[in-house]
């Protein structure tokens, strides 16, 4: 029987990813917070994403990192970061592309279908992230990617009825577009950053150790 395992030379290359994808991950959440405290004293989200106006077209990239208060703020942090950090650790090559591609394409998607209010937060980011590390595990064959993805969601099991319309003052379009970008860009990343396998046979020296019958 042939069970699918990481090379342990790429396993040992991967491993060295994690100390830099904390940190990356560490910045970027910095940056959100920083951009929070400046709204206090400055009129910040007034730029989130409006939908079909001028003004709005700005919140494409900016609706990621504008937040209503504090309670938004710490929901979203620590599942962004851990998001982050599993996809730079695991998906390098592919990491900052999928990052940019998920703000740009989720805010002109929001930005085209939502609904005409001010939407703003990280949410629509991390669906986007956790359904790209979820489905590319599947894709790539990538047990660790999917182990982490399931691990986050358990954390976060709530969010997921966030992509359905309901609780008001929430951006559900952030979130199902996300989440529908981040299987979008999955499938076409499938064949970029494959992690390195080998197969492990469970019977595998059994023959030698029992010897001819």
């Amino acid at each position: 029987m042939k069970i699918p395992h990481l090379d342990p030379d790429y396993a040992r290359h991967r491993m060295r990813q994690w100390p830099r994808a904390f940190r990356i991950s560490l910045m970027f959440l910095a940056l959100i917070w920083g951009l929070f405290l400046l709204a206090q004293i400055l009129p910040l989200t007034q730029f989130g994403n409006k939908p079909r106006t001028v003004e709005g077209l700005l919140g494409l990239v900016t609706m990621p990192f504008i937040h209503s208060g504090w309670p938004h703020l710490i929901d979203n942090s620590l599942p962004m970061f851990l998001a982050m950090v599993a996809l730079l650790g695991n998906y390098p090559k592919t990491a900052t592309k999928t990052v940019l591609l998920s703000i740009v394409l989720t805010g002109a998607l929001v930005w085209i279908f939502g609904r005409p209010v001010n939407h703003i937060g990280s949410s629509g980011l991390f669906y986007a992230l956790l359904s790209y590390l979820f489905v590319s595990g599947f894709l790539k064959k990538d047990l660790q990617s999917i182990g982490i993805s399931i691990a986050i969601a358990f954390m976060y099991g709530y969010m997921i009825w966030g992509i359905f319309p309901g609780k008001a003052g929430i951006s559900w379009e952030s979130h199902m577009f996300g989440f529908l970008v981040g299987i979008f860009l999955a499938y076409n990343s499938k064949d970029i950053d494959k992690p390195v396998l080998k197969d492990w046979r469970l019977d595998e020296g059994l023959d030698d150790y029992y010897g001819d019958s």
